[in-house]
């Protein structure tokens, strides 16, 4: 979908959508709403089936942006006192059933100061136990004091598969049903312009009105 059409639906329903500009190691909403422009009308009256059924008051749609805002800069500050790190790894072997292809680690990614000075406060018979507060310092030092609070209901991930749409989100019976009849009528509206259209026969399954497939139309039917 366009950006303009994109943003048209993440500036209406902001708590859906909230995940848009969240990274891809949290959310696949961040590739946005991956179809064509043809089911930008099934996506909003989705969404707005949705939202009447949440039901969320003004403010406490406020307060669930409010705390998705920050704790998003609670956490990156987290991360710019401690980074992640990656281990230094080798690939080892010949490729043979004797000797397959493996990564060994050659060094181990330092932890940060707090990690540090925890494994010298506390004693060593609990740093397996990650139950402790003391464990988790030990092993994630600042990154212990990473949160990510409920911040409501939000999309994980809007897509075309196989020719009809699908909708991924944490869900209730009623939206279950609001989502499959989306789905329902994705598999007869054109993804490109939105006019009744039906699935090809192609190895790409597409569902196309006979104009975007390319298929002469009789201009006197």
């Amino acid at each position: 979908m366009n950006s303009e059409l994109t943003l048209r639906l993440v500036n209406r329903f902001p708590v859906l959508y909230q995940d848009y500009h969240s990274p891809m190691t949290q959310t696949c909403m961040c590739w946005g709403f991956d179809h064509g422009d043809g089911w930008f009308e099934i996506i909003w009256q989705l969404s707005l089936a949705i939202e009447e059924e949440l039901d969320y008051s003004w403010l406490r749609g406020r307060w669930y942006l409010f705390k998705k805002s920050l704790f998003g800069v609670w956490n990156r500050f987290i991360y710019t006192l401690s980074p992640i790190e990656q281990d230094k790894r080798r690939q080892e072997g010949s490729g043979t059933n004797e000797d397959p292809y493996r990564w060994v680690i050659v060094e181990k990614a330092p932890c940060d100061c707090l990690a540090r000075l925890a494994r010298q406060l506390f004693p060593q018979g609990r740093f397996d136990d990650y139950r402790s507060w003391s464990g988790k310092l030990q092993h994630l030092g600042f990154k212990a004091f990473v949160r990510r609070p409920y911040t409501g209901f939000a999309v994980v991930q809007v897509k075309e598969k196989f020719g009809t749409l699908r909708f991924y989100c944490p869900n209730t019976d009623a939206i279950q049903k609001y989502i499959q009849l989306a789905e329902r009528l994705s598999a007869v509206t054109c993804e490109d312009c939105g006019k009744p259209g039906r699935a090809n026969n192609a190895r790409w399954i597409r569902t196309q009105c006979e104009q975007c497939r390319g298929i002469p139309v009789d201009s006197d039917a």
